[in-house]
C-alpha cells in the first residue's frame, strides 16, 4: 500500500508538471514562426501530446500495478503451501508425519499392510555421539526407508527413531514380508557421518487388513504388538501380527 501511495504521487506530480507545462509554454510554433507562449493558451497539438503522454503513464502504472498484485498473489500462495506441507511433513526427514501417516491409513483400500519400525541401537548414538549424529543417522535411515518401499506406499516418520510403512493394493502377505526384508537389510547398511562408521538394526512389525475390515487405530496397535514381539526375538527383524501375539 505504501508503495502504491508513493508511485501514485509521483505520478500526480508529473501530471501537474506536465499541465503546467502546456500553459507555460508553446511546445510547436505557429505557420508564422512565432512563439505563442506568452499567450498562455493551450493548443490542440499540446493538449494531445500531453494526453497522450498522460496515458501512457497511466497505463504504465497500471501494468506495473498488476504485476504487483500477481507477485503478492503468488507469494501468498506459495507461503500457504509450504504451510501446509510443513503441517504434513516431518521437519528433520521430510518425510510424512503422524497426521499425514493417520489420513494416508484411512484411505487404505484393498489388502493393505501397517509395518512399524523402531531401531536398535540408535539411543546409544545419541548418548555417545550426540544429538547431532543422532539426527544426522535419523535422515540418512529415513532416505533409505523411502527408497525401499514401493511406489504408491506412504513412509512416515512417526516421531524419535519409530517409523512407519503403508502398504496398499497388496496381492497376498508375501508382499509385506518382502518390503519388511528389504527395509531391515537397506537400514542394517553401514552408515558414514562426519568420519565415523555406525550401525543401526530395525524391529518390524506388520499387520494386515482389507478394507474397512478393521479401525485404523486397531491395524497400528497390532502392527506395535508384533513390533514388540520382532524386537523380543533374537534374529528376528519382523514378525507379522497373529492372535497369539496377543497372550
Amino acid at each position: 500500500m505504501l508503495l502504491f501511495n508513493r508511485s501514485f504521487g509521483l505520478l500526480l506530480l508529473a501530471a501537474l508538471a506536465g499541465l503546467y507545462g502546456i500553459f507555460a509554454f508553446d511546445l510547436f510554433q505557429d505557420e508564422g514562426g512565432t512563439i505563442t507562449g506568452r499567450r498562455m493558451r493551450i493548443e490542440v497539438d499540446e493538449f494531445l501530446l500531453y494526453g497522450s503522454a498522460l496515458t501512457l503513464l497511466l497505463f504504465g502504472f497500471g501494468l506495473n500495478q498488476h504485476h504487483g498484485r500477481l507477485r503478492e498473489r503468488k507469494k501468498r500462495l506459495r507461503a500457504e503451501r509450504d504451510a501446509r506441507d510443513f503441517g504434513y511433513h516431518d521437519a528433520l526427514t521430510g518425510l510424512p508425519n503422524r497426521r499425514a501417516f493417520d489420513e494416508a491409513l484411512a484411505r487404505a483400500q484393498g489388502l493393505h499392510a501397517v509395518l512399524m519400525l523402531d531401531l536398535n541401537g540408535f539411543k546409544a548414538i545419541n548418548d555417545t555421539h550426540g544429538h547431532g549424529t543422532g539426527d544426522a543417522v535419523l535422515r540418512v535411515v529415513a532416505d533409505r526407508i523411502a527408497g525401499a518401499v514401493r511406489d504408491g506406499d506412504t513412509a512416515a516418520r512417526l516421531g524419535g527413531d519409530e517409523f512407519a510403512v503403508i502398504a496398499p493394493g497388496l496381492d497376498n502377505p508375501e508382499t509385506a514380508k518382502a518390503i519388511a526384508a528389504r527395509l531391515a537389510a537397506s537400514i542394517a547398511r553401514p552408515i558414514f557421518v562426519e568420519g565415523r562408521t555406525l550401525h543401526v538394526g530395525t524391529g518390524i512389525g506388520i499387520a494386515l487388513a482389507r478394507g474397512r475390515d478393521l479401525a485404523p487405530e486397531e491395524q497400528t496397535r497390532r502392527a506395535d504388538r508384533a513390533l514388540y514381539a520382532a524386537k523380543r526375538s533374537d534374529g528376528v527383524a519382523w514378525r507379522l501380527y497373529a492372535p497369539e501375539l496377543e497372550a
